[in-house]
């Protein structure tokens, strides 16, 4: 799932080169999909290559090669069948990178393709990475620097006129090999450029996955910032939950999850929470009102109507005041939703011939409840549990 952060970046990159940006998502989107980092979050997305460690110990260090095969880590050349067999999760691609630089980790490093383009280990040298091993560390940074290695390799590669005419067959012949076809790269970036073409073209927006949002939430709510219910759906209040973490740890706000909040969201503990401003602290039902509060106006607006109900059975009962007094104080009794309808069907039954009675404590009752919500809201509002 692109992250709002992945698509910017690849669109800037693609901007500055003057390539189609939908031509290099597409690409992006072949490749990892748009994941730059294991599950660790911080080895780059990887897919180590067992026929690649087997040649490049070859080269490299032939006295490791029988070791390497022996742990079923090398072989003479690509296999369907075998090539990638334990790499389905990213549990399994680690536990392999770990065994293969067990043997060697240089050599491991140039087996394997790295992060959001897949950029070949032994590629390094090539785009001017002093090893492998200092790619991996490079691309270990960040998105910023996964792209930037995808860029050097599609301009070392000359690539880039490729991607210009969208000729996917040649730009996937040069990026993935001679075999491209078996994977059908070029069939599966034409299509994806021109689903990314009209995203773009409608102003595509990233919208977190779901349990991307259930990480985001649960954490932020541990931390006292207001999420809302947690659902998995990114909402407005998530949005401004994320937003305000991200303004008090200092981070860049956009609102959106990326990879620097995700990493900061683990980090803090419950000594970090949440504190709201003095101004939330200080605030009043007015204050709420003026920045207008749906639950206040709502509230306001069933207070009125209580009020001219109260008023109503005032008129019709004036002359009898000594029952009013007695529907004052089953009113006071009434403290709970259940409470309150009991009490309404008990005078209702034992008050009939009463009606303005009846008006009355309905009013009171429902004046009540409604009074409760405000303050409820209120105190809230100031504690930080509401947004705005």
């Amino acid at each position: 799932m692109f992250s709002k952060e992945i698509v910017d970046a690849i669109v800037a990159a693609a901007n500055a080169n003057g390539w189609p940006a939908s031509a290099l998502l597409a690409v992006v989107e072949c490749e990892t999909s748009g994941k730059p980092f294991e599950q660790d979050n911080h080895t780059p997305a990887l897919l180590f290559e067992r026929h690649k460690f087997y040649s490049e110990l070859q080269s490299h260090k032939p006295m490791k090669l029988k070791d390497a095969i022996k742990a079923g880590l090398a072989i003479p050349k690509w296999s369907r069948n075998t090539q990638y067999k334990d790499q389905g999760t990213s549990a399994g691609r680690l536990n392999v990178i770990a065994k293969a630089r067990q043997i060697d980790e240089e050599v491991a490093n140039r087996a394997a393709s790295w992060g959001l383009g897949q950029t070949m280990g032994f590629n390094a040298e090539r785009l001017h990475y002093d090893n492998a091993t200092a790619m991996v560390e490079e691309l270990s940074k960040g998105v910023a620097e996964q792209i930037e290695a995808m860029v050097r390799e599609i301009k070392s590669s000359k690539l880039d006129r490729h991607l210009i005419a969208k000729d996917f067959a040649k730009f996937a012949k040069g990026y993935n090999g001679a075999g491209y076809k078996q994977n059908n790269y070029d069939t599966r970036m034409r299509n994806a450029d021109a689903v990314w073409a009209r995203r773009l073209a409608n102003g595509f927006e990233a919208k977190p996955s779901k349990s991307v949002t259930l990480l985001y939430q649960s954490k932020l709510k541990e931390l006292g910032y207001a999420v809302g219910k947690v659902d998995g759906d990114w909402g407005n209040l998530t949005t401004g939950a994320t937003s305000a973490f991200q303004r008090k740890e200092g981070l860049k706000i956009t609102g959106h999850p990326n990879d620097e909040t995700t990493e900061h969201l683990d980090s803090v503990g419950p000594d970090q929470a949440a504190e709201p401003s003095v101004a939330r602290q200080t605030a009043t039902v007015d204050d709420l009102r003026t920045a207008g509060s749906a639950t206040i106006a709502a509230a306001d607006k069933g207070s009125l109507v209580s009020k001219i109900l109260v008023g109503a059975g005032a008129v019709g009962g004036a002359q009898q005041t000594g029952i009013l007094d007695q529907a004052q104080d089953m009113v006071g009794k009434a403290q709970t939703a259940k409470a309150v309808l009991d009490s309404i069907h008990d005078l209702a039954a034992g008050l009939a011939p009463y009606w303005w009675v009846g008006v009355i404590a309905v009013g009171f009752i429902t004046w009540q409840l409604y009074g409760d919500v405000i303050k409820r809201r209120l105190a809230d509002h100031q504690a930080g549990v509401h947004l705005g």
